[in-house]
């Protein structure tokens, strides 16, 4: 068969090549093999047909030529013989070319990015929009193009209506998605050498821990409204959300049986063991005191699911398991919460502040942050203390149980 010296490789066009006394090479013009300086060869004898890496360069004013052997076809494929290629031509010229780094990582954009993180971690129903605001802003921007100031233009029209925090959290979006890449993808291990283009802070942004809570007034027609909710596992997870004070929906909601573990050394009672990962204190374990009305609303969900505590009838997983409830799911619950409590600044997330608030005002030298599995200034429970707290946590855990009912009951 008389073929051009160079054409696209293809299985067939390389079987129709005919063995020859006289070696004859041939190249390949596929775009995957359009390396600087590199070439796809392979060398047809007469009896082989042999891949091979062709290199040539001017390196300080001379002439360079080097082949590598790849291997012989047909036990080497086309497409095994190009990423053979490709890994080999990035050995050789990395050092010469910059560009040859990022070879294999042309044409990743930041949907790619986002496609994995959502594949692999999964998108929070309650993140899905500024997901999607970041798809139409950046999606189709190539990673190795994304610098901090196609960051900073992406969110500038925010910061021009002055909702300052909405343009953080955009940006905190693409550093998370980012950072997600390059720890869990090994597609983007060329990000290693590259900053974080959102990592740059947004002048005048500082994160404000919310001062809000529950007064004691609140208390007894809150629990009332979370009395009145029809939905029995949503009626008892508000319950939880409000006794433990821990987070609500990466925590409580996430609960599972196998972290629900009797204590040896205070028997009869029952704690709920976070692992490191799970508690949102990083490498941290976490362990909760589960007071005995905690543990009714807890035992009463047993035999619903195996794996988690509370499950959601309405979702499931693509292979038909329930999932746990997230965010979304308590809309409703908590518009007649406020209404019943007359405060539409009120939340989910202020239940965590009103339990260490009220334990510091009792005055018994209670520090909730244990309670809580906050960070502690100054103290690394990893290195300094094994201590897990116990008997402080069910002190404080009895007290804030007893103020409760002294609210509802008084």
């Amino acid at each position: 068969m008389n073929k051009s010296k160079s054409f696209n490789f293809t299985p067939n066009a390389i079987q129709s090549l005919s063995f020859n006394e006289k070696q004859e090479t041939y190249f390949d013009t596929s775009p995957r093999s359009l390396i600087p300086s590199c070439k796809l060869a392979i060398v047809v004898g007469s009896k082989t047909k042999t891949y091979y890496l062709v290199f040539r360069s001017n390196v300080n004013a001379k002439q360079v030529k080097k082949m590598v052997k790849l291997g012989i076809h047909p036990v080497m494929t086309v497409s095994l013989a190009r990423d053979k290629y490709t890994d080999e031509a990035i050995k050789i010229v990395s050092d010469q070319d910059k560009f040859l780094t990022e070879k294999k990582n042309l044409g990743i954009t930041v949907n790619h990015l986002i496609d994995f993180y959502d594949a692999e971690k999964g998108i929070k129903q309650s993140e899905a929009f500024l997901f999607g605001e970041v798809r139409k802003g950046l999606g189709e921007t190539q990673v190795k193009d994304l610098d901090r100031y196609a960051v900073q233009d992406f969110y500038k029209p925010q910061l021009k209506e002055g909702s300052i925090y909405s343009a953080n959290s955009r940006r905190e979006i693409i550093q998370r998605v980012w950072n997600y890449n390059l720890n869990n993808n090994r597609k983007c291990s060329f990000l290693e050498d590259k900053r974080n283009p959102a990592s740059y802070k947004i002048d005048g942004f500082k994160k404000r821990p919310s001062n809000r809570k529950i007064e004691k007034f609140q208390i007894k027609p809150l629990l009332n409204a979370v009395e009145s909710v029809e939905h029995l596992d949503k009626k008892n997870l508000l319950k939880l959300f409000f006794y433990l004070g821990q987070h609500p929906y990466s925590e409580i909601c996430l609960m599972r049986w196998d972290q629900i573990i009797e204590d040896n050394e205070y028997k009869g009672t029952y704690w709920w063991h976070m692992e490191e990962g799970f508690h949102k204190v990083k490498d941290s374990k976490h362990t909760v005191y589960l007071h005995p009305q905690v543990m009714d609303l807890i035992n009463a969900q047993r035999g619903k699911d195996d794996v988690y505590v509370f499950v959601s009838l309405d979702k499931k997983d693509s292979k038909g398991n329930l999932l746990p409830y997230g965010k979304s799911s308590f809309t409703k619950q908590m518009k007649a919460i406020k209404d019943a409590i007359d405060d539409e600044n009120i939340d989910i997330r202020c239940f965590r502040a009103t339990v260490t608030t009220h334990l510091r005002e009792m005055n018994k030298g209670y520090e909730p942050s244990y309670m809580m599995g906050q960070a502690l200034s100054g103290i690394s429970q990893r290195v300094y203390t094994r201590s897990e707290y116990k008997p402080h946590k069910m002190d404080m855990t009895n007290a804030w149980m007893d103020f409760i009912a002294e609210q509802t009951h008084g």
